[in-house]
């Protein structure tokens, strides 16, 4: 008898509520108590380090019955630690049939790992219909409904190219040069990261070629460094003027076709050779070489010569030293007065010992006569 009398009070009570509803159409909304919480697809949080690290996903709250109802939104799951999550309403009253939109904002930090993903779970709950309170609403009334969804964050790359030696390179025809290098992955997530000569297609145009190829690649963890690389240009191997181009590494990332690349610009300088003919196959001579081998062939004329006259010399003061030839002296004359100059006269003395008989001509004029 208890459970009939529950059973009999609990359906004048549904019928009290549903006498005001009892002259609304048969086209109209539900009579009972609903709500109705449907959001957009789940987030995908750009935190590049340029970025504002913010997204919003738009949600939608309805009433499908025919009675007012006060709604209330409230936050059931959020495990984000490096990012917040907030509403930007949390209530609604709404007429029958209405419907309301509201924000989901998720503000963050930049560089977040692309392997971080929070999960949410929102619930829309009716606080009142119909004017009464939802307190003096039977449990059978009671009414909701959730959303759950996923914040995840967008990958992108970010590459730095690391080469220590930056100068220019001189180089000479069939010359090969090697660049040595390494890349580091300031993206967030493992990335594929190459390394290429940019500008190939001018250099092999005007003549270089790449032995060790144009391109290197090699997976690269999260913040992480790539082994030692290497690649190499050779000049080509005929070169009719000086040359000098730019050669253009660059690193890129393969997860992002939109990251900026990291790039290190060398300049190649070639020289080409001279083209002044050689004598009997020899190279031609730079200026500077042909002063210097100019110099060098006047200094040993120069020494011959000395040698010549020194040899001269030595010739000419032999016969002086046989006994026989002292028998004639020249006479000196202390009386006579002397007319020519004291440095004329200390050659004379000098070189008087050298005459076979005495003679008024300079010692040095006979040596040059009889050369």
């Amino acid at each position: 008898m208890a459970i009939m009398k529950r059973g009999v009070i609990f359906s004048l009570v549904v019928v009290l509520f549903l006498v005001p509803l009892l002259s609304v159409p048969a086209s109209a909304q539900n009579p009972l108590p609903a709500v109705e919480l449907t959001c957009g697809s789940d987030p995908s949080m750009d935190v590049r380090p340029t970025s504002d690290a913010e997204i919003s996903v738009q949600c939608t709250v309805k009433n499908p019955t025919a009675s007012s109802e006060d709604i209330s939104i409230t936050t059931l799951e959020w495990d984000g630690v490096l990012v917040e999550m907030a509403l930007s309403e949390d209530s609604f009253s709404l007429g029958a049939g209405d419907e309301e939109n509201f924000d989901i904002t998720f503000t963050g930090q930049t560089k977040i790992p692309a392997t971080t993903e929070y999960s949410f779970e929102i619930e829309a709950k009716v606080d009142a219909w119909n004017g009464v309170p939802w307190g003096q609403l039977p449990e059978q009334l009671a009414t909701n409904d959730t959303h759950i969804g996923k914040l995840k964050i967008e990958t992108y790359g970010m590459v730095e190219l690391l080469l220590s030696d930056v100068t220019t390179r001189y180089m000479e025809p069939s010359d090969e040069v090697e660049f040595t290098f390494q890349v580091t992955n300031k993206g967030n997530d493992l990335d594929k990261l190459e390394v290429l000569f940019a500008n190939s297609a001018e250099l092999e145009a005007a003549g270089f070629s790449f032995p060790s190829g144009k391109m290197v690649s090699e997976n690269v963890a999260y913040q992480g460094t790539s082994g030692v690389k290497t690649l190499s240009v050779r000049s080509p191997s005929e070169v009719t003027e000086d040359l000098r181009m730019p050669l253009i590494i660059r690193a890129q990332s393969d997860n992002d076709a939109t990251a900026e690349f990291s790039e290190i610009t060398i300049q190649l300088d070639i020289e080409a050779p001279s083209q002044s003919g050689g004598i009997d196959g020899l190279d031609s001579l730079s200026s500077d070489d042909s002063l210097l081998y100019i110099s060098i062939g006047g200094g040993v004329i120069l020494l011959v010569l000395f040698l010549v006259v020194l040899i001269r010399v030595v010739t000419k003061k032999k016969p002086n030293q046989n006994p026989s030839a002292n028998i004639q002296q020249p006479i000196i004359l202390p009386d006579e007065p002397e007319f020519e100059d004291d440095f004329g006269s200390d050659l004379d003395d000098m070189f008087s010992d050298l005459d076979d008989e005495p003679q008024e001509s300079d010692e040095f004029d006979d040596l040059f006569d009889d050369l």
